[in-house]
């Protein structure tokens, strides 16, 4: 049994990083919440409301380009038993290439707004990183864990760093 034990302490010590005492002793955990940050960040915010600003000169351009199909799609219901065959055929045709337009202007717009999005994403996690990376350095944690990726299923609130990681990052 002593035997058990002693390995046993020998395993955490190793998991500690270390076998020292000292480093064992005062071994630092932090936790922070990467969801809580992007729904909170003042400055991820931001880069948010600056997306939604230029996908708003997308949405009026196809907007005007929906109107002009309604247009189209309401002369020819309403005109379309007194136009002859080739001018009521020309509609159509008219009708279906906006049609089509607007559901291609609507595919480009989507895989636009999910490139931007994946970017931001991207940058922000950097950024994020580098915060973490001097919240640990400065207040000495010996490892950070992200709440949802560490499988974290209880922690006492004082391990929490999230706030701390807002904060920071806003700061920037």
């Amino acid at each position: 049994m002593k035997k058990f034990l002693i390995t046993v302490i020998a395993l955490s010590c190793a998991f500690a990083f270390t076998c020292s005492p000292s480093h064992a002793e005062t071994l630092k955990i932090g936790i922070f919440d990467l969801q809580a940050i992007m729904a909170k960040s003042k400055v991820i915010q931001g880069y948010r409301q600056n997306i939604g600003k230029e996908a708003e000169a997308d949405r009026k351009v196809f907007a005007d380009k929906q109107a002009s199909a309604r247009q189209t799609e309401d002369r020819l219901k309403k005109e379309g038993q007194k136009l002859s065959a080739g001018e009521r055929k020309l509609l159509e045709e008219k009708l279906g290439n906006e049609v089509k337009e607007l559901k291609r202007l609507k595919e480009d717009m989507e895989a636009s707004l999910q490139k931007k999005d994946r970017e931001l994403t991207q940058q922000v996690l950097r950024e994020i990183e580098k915060v973490v990376k001097g919240i640990a350095d400065k207040e000495d944690y010996t490892i950070v864990f992200e709440r949802s990726a560490a499988g974290v299923v209880y922690l006492k609130d004082w391990v929490d760093i999230t706030e701390k990681v807002i904060t920071e990052y806003d700061k920037r």
